[in-house]
């Protein structure tokens, strides 16, 4: 599994390499050409609705289709406990590639924004701790792939021409997709939850 994992973050970073190659050099859709790419890191607490909270890191490369618009990619990781298959309290880490749209209320300087991002995921979780707080179910993997929503509300302040600090507020809706063996000896497929809110901020370089 942490082959799988390893193998779905590297891809995610050779995507963000060739978005940002792409964003600086090619000019499309009118897009700016001055400091048009921004590059984002940054981390916080996550807060699940099923759960208890834990801490998020998120890396992100996007260009400004205008002076109040930017499209991008990032990777997340997310790392807490959560309620799978009825079993509280499951170590989980999630990671997280996203597709990501930012509208910004002022074109320069301080500026409050919201965004809104489609994501994929690979949810890895302890399968033997579900199986020992649900022993009526055999969870077949210790892992399973999700997808979602995210919306957020944030505020950009400039820290020099080509630094600025972010602060983020994010709510998402994200769902597992997991296979299990139930009592019956039945093969089922279940969706859970992974959805919750997220505190974060971090810094953003233009250039």
């Amino acid at each position: 599994m942490t082959r799988l994992a390893l193998r779905y973050v590297l891809s995610g970073l050779i995507g963000l390499v060739v978005v940002s190659g792409l964003l600086d050099n090619v000019q499309v859709f009118g897009m700016v050409s001055e400091d048009s790419v921004v590059i984002s890191g940054g981390g916080g607490i996550f807060y699940p609705f099923q759960g208890k909270s834990g801490f998020n890191g998120v890396v992100q490369a996007a260009g400004k289709i205008s002076p109040q618009e930017r499209l991008g990619v990032e990777l997340e990781f997310r790392k807490y406990e959560t309620e799978l298959f009825n079993a509280k309290d499951i170590d989980t880490q999630s990671y997280f590639v996203r597709g990501i749209g930012q509208y910004f209320f002022r074109p320069h300087g301080i500026s409050p924004y919201v965004g809104l991002g489609i994501n994929l995921a690979v949810n890895v979780f302890d399968e033997d701790e579900i199986e020992k707080k649900r022993p009526s179910v055999n969870v077949k993997r210790g892992w399973g792939f999700g997808y979602g929503i995210m919306g957020l509300l944030g505020i950009e302040v400039p820290m020099g021409q080509q630094l600025a600090f972010f602060a983020e507020g994010r709510v998402s809706g994200d769902f597992q997709l997991t296979n299990y063996e139930s009592r019956s000896g039945k093969d089922k497929l279940t969706i859970e939850s992974l959805s919750g809110l997220t505190g974060m901020g971090g810094i953003r370089m233009r250039f």
